[in-house]
């Protein structure tokens, strides 16, 4: 992995907990690697605003004629870096750990964009309109009225009567998901991914919004994954998946 990777995971929290001790390590032993940082931190706030694909390329670009126009002044000239005092090796740390946290500090984790769309768009499960109000429907009635606790009981009910019902097994995923059991949202999801018969699955989507709201070590990298492929592979839920890719990767 190159320098740029390896910052831009840092930033992106993609790095285990070794990993970004022994990435703030190099920011203090390593004039080059702060250097580097610093030009990364510089480049991303100009594009803090539109990080899309064209512009970062073009951060790419300018990043490898940055590195080409310094190495000969480095190469003539490689003593002054060397001999910083201590207290300017400091300033500059203190320097970049100050336009990080400006550029970054604001930026919302996995967890907050999935509470989000959380909030936003599992708040409701879509009711449907017949005179009629079988056991999902009245499910999705205490759903809808706050009764968490109510409505995955009776789901749960249903799966046991029939294991195969798909929005049963969608629902208690998604009760599970809001009542913050992420595990076992997870274990629905995954039942769910594994009916190979439908059409239309959103359970790999499900499946990442729940590892960005539990947002163990791992998690990011894994629901950036799954996202992709519901994009790659033109899945339910596919534009919702391009919006959070957009917003956090």
């Amino acid at each position: 992995m190159n320098s740029l990777e390896y910052i831009d995971d840092y930033f992106k929290g993609l790095l285990t907990d070794a990993q970004k001790e022994e990435f703030e390590r190099r920011v203090q032993s390593d004039p080059s690697f702060a250097e580097e940082l610093a030009f990364y931190i510089n480049a991303q706030a100009l594009l803090k605003d539109d990080l899309i694909a064209e512009k970062k390329e073009r951060f790419k670009d300018l990043y490898r004629q940055n590195k080409s126009a310094a190495n000969p002044a480095l190469a003539a000239n490689p003593t002054p870096v060397r001999r910083l005092r201590p207290f300017a090796i400091a300033a500059s740390i203190l320097a970049i750990v100050v336009a990080a946290w400006l550029i970054f500090g604001s930026q919302p984790g996995p967890d907050k964009i999935a509470g989000r769309y959380i909030d936003t768009q599992l708040r409701n499960l879509p009711v449907k309109m017949s005179s009629v109000q079988d056991s999902l429907q009245k499910g999705i009635t205490l759903y809808n009225n706050g009764q968490l606790p109510e409505a995955l009981n009776l789901f749960q009910r249903m799966l046991q009567q029939d294991s195969a019902k798909v929005l049963a097994k969608t629902y208690a995923g998604i009760v599970c998901l809001r009542l913050q059991d992420y595990d076992k949202a997870l274990d629905y999801f995954q039942q769910l991914e594994a009916d190979t018969a439908l059409y239309s699955n959103p359970a790999l989507f499900y499946q990442s919004i729940t590892l960005m709201k539990r947002n163990h070590p791992g998690d990011s990298q894994k629901a950036r994954q799954l996202l992709q492929l519901v994009v790659d592979r033109d899945l339910d839920k596919k534009e919702d998946a391009q919006q959070l890719l957009l917003k956090h990767w």
